[in-house]
């Protein structure tokens, strides 16, 4: 089976965690079946559903997806805050 080439947009404070430095949009190849888990992992990003909104062709999606070839990915960390009532 042929690897699978996912194109990843890294939002706000993800941008400074890839381990190839500061990064907006980077290429990432896995081998056919990888998830969005297996996405995180090899960008050493957390896997909490809560800490980052997984996005995939403009749809939400979980850590149990699985990659398709040109995918496009966006990681969004969650927003934390707000005005107490």
């Amino acid at each position: 089976m042929v690897d699978v080439t996912v194109s990843v947009h890294l939002h706000t404070t993800l941008q400074r965690r890839t381990p190839e430095g500061s990064l907006r949009r980077l290429d990432v190849t896995l081998p056919p079946g990888s998830t969005l888990a297996d996405l995180l992992d090899r960008l050493s990003l957390p896997r909490r559903d809560d800490s980052v909104l997984l996005v995939i062709n403009g749809r939400q999606a979980d850590a149990g997806q699985v990659l398709r070839d040109a995918d496009e990915v966006h990681l969004i960390p969650a927003l934390s805050g707000g005005a107490a009532a």
